[in-house]
């Protein structure tokens, strides 16, 4: 096998805790944390999850010690 190159979205990526931002008229902002690869991917499962009225878009990432004690299942949207 050749050597992994960097930044490759393959079977060995790292994932992350990306944080996706909610919106809809007349309701308050919910924020969620997903584990996952990408943060395209993230977008994608936070949308499928959420109303077709709702303004969905990337707000920042957690750092490995904030995000431990949440347990986060791989793409599993968590509200927080």
């Amino acid at each position: 096998m050749g050597p992994k190159t960097r930044g490759s979205k393959t079977a060995g990526a790292k994932a992350h805790v990306f944080l996706i931002a909610v919106k809809r008229r007349r309701e308050a902002l919910r924020v969620y944390a997903v584990l996952t690869v990408s943060e395209r991917v993230a977008l994608a499962i936070v949308e499928a999850a959420s109303a077709e009225d709702a303004a969905v878009e990337p707000v920042g990432r957690l750092s490995k010690k904030l995000a431990g004690p949440l347990k986060l299942l791989t793409g599993e949207p968590r509200l927080i």
